[in-house]
Parts: structure tokens; C-alpha cells; sequence
């Protein structure tokens, strides 16, 4: 492996460009110095030491020792394993680019606001400027740390509340993120009748003015409800008549408790085992995908025509250009996954080498493809619902953001000539899978979390799993009456507010407040080669203002589309309460002035790798600095 920073002197790896740093210069040379460089025979040798010396000095914080916060010693859960696999974390990542948010009508309404053009570059920025330096930067921290997104927080101890925060959002996510997984297993399971039952109107939920009309008047604003929409009203949303908002969807209600059981099944499993699920599914997803995608644009007959008639922009406003750029900046952040954190979580189950900088790029080229494949796939079942059906949402006033995956694509597919019963399982069976990896996934976020934060519920393992899934699958029966799941709509926005403030926090974090040439070393003497300076140049000022700007954007929408206040304050102001308050908490813990206190709370605390080889070559580099608290008890493994 080469030098961690460019640069390998006397056979050992010295941090080279760590000499640049604000400590490095001017470092006084005592006598000791000289004599030890003396004794080293040789000029090399002594200008090595010399070298050594400065970075130790330029990496460590010398204002306090670690234990002067009061902090206990991390001690790594031995129990936790490792992928079976180096490729399992690239297909666990990939997993969420089947998810149903790329199917919804985010693109397809970007597309109608802004042309395929400028949806198609606003997606590329955002994946470039957003999606692929969080990964990156999140794939750093569990994979050096191996631990979830509570322990992580130990390269800056004082952002550790943001570590909670970011459990209750994971939490409160939870409590309704089932439903996005039950609703293409209702669609799934019914494609296997004989008769599609949303193409038929002979079932019992359908009223007399069922229809199944291939064509409408434009003109006319009076449409008959076509089976499909009778179909979405009756066994998902619980809106057919007579129904009140606490009605229940019994097919909802049974959906999510088979998909509990399969969470909870698989939860209790060792991680290499949910590696190989995840990773089979993720196969089994891309081949569904594919197949149905080359079948519908062979049925539809597209053509250039079909990509040239929005390809220009059509913007009538700049709220219209807002719009755009927020439902692709929303696609760009499914690379993340749903709950925040869920990268660091998969990451740490890698081993302490993998290429993370590699397989971030590959992950967010992977959901690029997608995406973009998904985004024509949208438009031509979209095109094809309103030639037919009606318009949406004029004909159609469902007020869900689901109605447009379920009723365009379930119609698209149940006029298919051929098998339609196969094109309508497949679609929908890779739905259901993205978003059952999506819960295991998050569910190991939170899990992770809890067991390398607190070492006392590791022994109690199978108890807090099951006790946590009995919690939630509780909670998900709300949201399977009328008025739970008409609240769906909502709660997405607030999350995707939450996960943009995050990310602005890890950024300060891991580029500003750790240092740019530490966080560049790390990164360095993890992967065993040189990161460019350009990159993490790049990632500290660009993507600041990037974000900067999404959270301006986002709050101007939440404010144009009357998102109710009360929502926006309490979820917001309870992430910042629990990160504000542990901060407070963790001043009052130390000693010293106020400088002083700022100081050892935000130097890196029991900061290395867990592995004993590489905690040892990593101390050989860095040497024995305040950011390696030596513990006798601790555990080394």
C-alpha cells in the first residue's frame, strides 16, 4: 500500500501532506529530538522523525484528553459480523432504486413542469452534488468505525444527540414506511387470479357507475370511476362508500402483518444470511425490471417522438422550476435510503479495506440507470392512463401520492395482449421486495444503532428485536385505515426536510470540525490508496451550498402547499431539541473554560479502527494521539 498521503519515507507510511496543516508548521526542536535522530544514524532517519513528529502534532487535539469528557471507552460488539460477501453492501444499496418513489409521479409531473431536459440535469446534479459525496461520506464513517449511527458520532462527540435524533426519525419513519411494501403485495397477489380483478367490474366492492371505458371526453369534467380506481379505493385506500376515516383495509391489515413476520424472520437471522437475501433480491429485482421494461416499450411501440414531445422545458413560472428541481432532487435521494443513516449501517458491516470510494460510484451510477429507465417507463404508463382512463388528477381524485404507481401501471399492464397476469406480477413482486429490503434495511439501522450504543441490551438481542417489531406493527395498523393512509402523503417531505439537515450536520462534521486533512488521511489509510484533494475540496464547499439551497427551496414549497404548521414545528423542533440538548449536556460533563470545554467535545474520541492489526497500524501512523483512548478492558477485536 502506498503512503497515506502521497508520500513514503524509510519504509514507513508517513502522512505527507499532513505537513501542510496549521500545527505542522514552526514545530519547536528540543534536544531529545536531536539526540533520538542521532541515534537513528542518519540524516533520512532523523528528517523522517522530524516529519512523524509534525503529524502527530498537526492530527491530535492537544487542548484535553478524551477522558476528560467522561466518556466510557467503545467497546465493539464481537457479535455483530460481516457481510458473507464484499459485493453484498453494493446490492443492499442498490435495492432502493426499485423503490416505488421512482415509479411515482415525482418524474413524471417534473417532466410536465420542466421538459425532460431540465428534469434530467437537475437529477444529475443532485446525484453528484447530494447523493454521491453523503454516501461517500457516510460509507467512511461505519466502514472505519464499524458501528451504527449513534457510535459514529465519536469522531465528534458533541454531534452525538444528532445520533438520537436520527433514532427517533428512524423510529417515527417506521411507524408507516410498511404500508409503501404492503401495497404492491396486495397488487402482486391479486395478479394471480385469473381474471385481474382492477380490469373487471364484476366484484363485490364495485359500484353500479363502474365502468371500464377506453375512452372519455375531454371536455367532460363527469367521468365514471374505472374498475381500477374502484380497485385502489376498495382494497387500499378504504374510501368506497359508506366508509368513515377510521375504516380499515383488511387486505392492508393482514399485508402488514405478513410483512412484519417476514422482517422479523429475517432480523433475527446473522447478518451474512440477510447479505445473501438482499443480495439475491436485488438480482431477482434488476432481471424483473428489465424484462418488463423492454415488454412495455416494445407494446407501446416508443419512439424518439415519445422522448422529443416534453424534452424542452415548458415552464410558465419559477415556482414551476422549483417544483422540477425538488421531485428530482427527491429521486437523487433514494440513493440513501429512506431513513437517514441507513449507508453508515451497511457500511460498517464491510470489512475495514473495501473500496468504498469505488462501490459509491458504482451504487449511484447503478440508481442513475434506473432512474432514468424508470423515468420513460413513467411517462409512457402515465401517457397511456390518460388516453384511455381520464385525466389525472382531474378525473381521478384520489389526493394519494400512490394513486399514480397503482392506477397507471395496473392498467398499463392489465390492457397487455399477452399474459398480462406474469408483466402485472413481475412489476409489482419487485416493488414489494424493494420496499421489504428498504424495512429490513432500516430496521438494521435502527438495531445497529441501539446494540453498538448501549453493550447491555447486546445480550438481550432477541428480545429487543421482537419486542421493537411488536411496537411497530402496532403502530402500522393506523396508517391501514382511511385516515392513516391519506396522511402518507405528507409525512415523506417532512422526512426528506430531516435527512437534507443531516446531511449538512455530517458534512460540518467530518470536512469543517474533524479537518479536512485528518478526514482526507482516514480516508486514505482505509482504502490503501490516494484520494485526490480536488474530491474533498469538492465535497466541502459545493455540497454545502448545494444543500443550502434545498433546504431554501423545500421551505418555500412547504409554505406554498400548506403543509400544516404543527407538523413542520413538532418534527423539526424535536430533532433539534434532542441534538441541541445532548450538546448542552455534553459542555456541562467537562471542565475548564469555555474554549476549552468546546475543545474536548469536539475531539475525536476512541476514533480508530476496531480491528487490533489495523488499530495498531493505524496508531504507528497517527501516533498516539488524543483521538486513541488506550483502555486496558476495552475490546480490542
Amino acid at each position: 500500500m502506498k503512503g497515506i498521503c502521497g508520500e513514503q519515507l524509510n519504509n514507513f507510511m508517513l502522512l505527507g501532506d499532513c505537513e501542510n496543516s496549521e500545527h505542522g508548521a514552526g514545530l519547536p526542536h528540543d534536544g531529545s529530538e536531536m539526540e533520538s535522530g542521532a541515534g537513528m544514524g542518519g540524516s533520512l532517519a532523523f528528517a523522517a522523525r522530524r516529519i512523524r513528529n509534525r503529524q502527530v502534532h498537526s492530527m491530535a487535539v492537544r487542548s484535553g484528553s478524551a477522558y476528560d469528557t467522561l466518556e466510557r471507552p467503545y467497546r465493539h460488539d464481537k457479535s455483530r459480523g460481516r457481510w458473507a460477501k464484499s459485493a453484498d453492501f453494493y446490492f443492499a444499496s442498490c435495492t432502493f432504486a426499485f423503490s416505488s418513489l421512482i415509479f411515482s409521479e415525482l418524474s413524471t409531473f417534473g417532466i410536465l413542469q420542466g421538459g425532460w431536459l431540465l428534469f434530467i440535469i437537475a437529477y444529475l446534479v443532485g446525484m453528484f452534488l447530494y447523493s454521491l459525496p453523503i454516501f461517500l461520506i457516510q460509507a467512511f464513517l461505519g466502514q472505519f468505525s464499524s458501528s451504527g449511527s449513534i457510535s459514529t458520532f465519536r469522531v465528534a462527540p458533541i454531534f452525538k444527540g444528532i445520533g438520537y435524533a436520527i433514532l427517533i426519525l428512524n423510529l417515527g419513519t417506521l411507524t408507516y414506511y410498511s404500508i409503501g411494501s404492503v401495497v404492491p403485495l396486495i397488487y402482486t397477489v391479486n395478479s394471480l387470479h385469473k381474471v385481474i380483478p382492477w380490469m373487471s367490474c364484476n366484484n363485490t366492492w364495485n359500484t353500479k357507475e363502474c365502468s371500464l371505458h377506453e375512452n372519455y371526453d375531454v371536455d367532460d369534467y363527469r367521468v365514471d370511476p374505472h374498475s381500477t380506481v374502484e380497485f385502489f379505493r376498495a382494497a387500499i385506500a378504504s374510501t368506497e362508500e359508506s366508509s368513515g376515516s377510521m375504516s380499515i383495509s383488511w387486505s392492508m391489515l393482514i399485508g402488514v402483518l405478513a410483512t412484519w413476520l417476514i422482517v422479523l424472520g429475517l432480523l433475527l437471522k446473522p447478518v451474512a444470511f440477510i447479505g445473501k437475501a438482499l443480495r439475491c433480491s436485488c438480482v431477482l429485482m434488476f432481471g424483473f425490471f428489465v424484462a418488463v421494461f423492454l415488454y412495455s416499450v416494445i407494446h407501446e411501440r416508443v419512439s424518439f417522438d415519445t422522448l422529443q414531445f416534453y424534452w424542452m422545458p415548458q415552464l410558465d413560472s419559477f415556482e414551476s422550476v422549483l417544483a422540477t428541481s425538488r421531485t428530482a432532487l427527491l429521486m437523487a435521494g433514494v440513493a440513501l435510503g429512506p431513513g437517514w443513516g441507513s449507508i453508515i449501517t451497511l457500511s460498517s458491516y464491510n470489512s475495514f479495506r473495501s473500496d468504498a470510494e469505488r462501490l459509491s460510484i458504482w451504487v449511484c451510477l447503478t440508481h442513475i440507470t434506473i432512474g432514468l429507465m424508470a423515468l420513460l417507463f413513467c411517462n409512457v404508463a402515465h401517457d397511456h392512463f390518460e388516453d384511455h382512463v381520464g385525466m389525472i388528477p382531474l378525473h381521478v381524485d384520489e389526493k394519494h401520492h400512490m394513486q399514480f404507481l397503482y392506477l397507471c401501471f395496473s392498467y398499463l399492464f392489465g390492457r397487455f395482449t399477452t399474459t398480462p397476469n406474469l408483466w402485472a406480477f413481475l412489476f409489482f413482486g419487485m416493488i414489494f421486495l424493494s420496499e421489504i429490503c428498504a424495512l429490513i434495511i432500516q430496521m438494521m439501522n435502527v438495531l445497529t444503532a441501539l446494540f453498538d450504543e448501549f453493550e447491555t441490551l447486546r445480550s438481550r438481542r432477541n428480545l429487543v428485536i421482537c419486542s421493537l417489531v411488536f411496537c411497530l406493527t402496532a403502530s402500522s395498523v393506523y396508517f391501514c385505515t382511511q385516515l392513516g393512509f391519506s396522511q402518507l402523503t405528507q409525512l415523506p417531505n417532512l422526512a426528506f426536510f430531516s435527512h437534507v439537515f443531516f446531511s449538512g450536520v455530517l458534512l460540518l462534521m467530518t470536512t469543517w470540525v474533524y479537518g479536512r486533512v485528518r478526514f482526507q488521511c482516514d480516508l486514505q489509510f482505509m482504502l490503501g490508496k490516494t484520494i485526490s484533494s480536488f474530491k474533498i475540496f469538492f465535497i466541502r464547499f459545493a455540497t454545502p451550498i448545494f444543500l443550502g439551497l434545498c433546504l431554501f427551496q423545500l421551505s418555500f414549497l412547504f409554505l406554498r402547499d400548506n403543509i400544516h404548521d404543527i407538523l413542520i414545528y413538532v418534527s423539526q423542533g424535536l430533532i433539534l431539541l434532542t441534538a441541541i440538548s445532548y450538546m448542552v449536556y455534553k459542555v456541562s460533563r467537562t471542565n475548564g473554560d469555555w474554549r476549552q470545554r468546546m475543545q474536548q467535545c469536539l475531539a475525536p474520541h476512541d476514533w480508530h479502527p476496531v480491528d487490533a492489526d489495523n488499530r495498531r497500524f493505524y496508531e504507528e501512523i497517527m501516533g498516539i494521539s488524543e483521538m486513541l483512548v488506550i483502555d486496558a478492558n476495552a475490546n480490542t477485536t
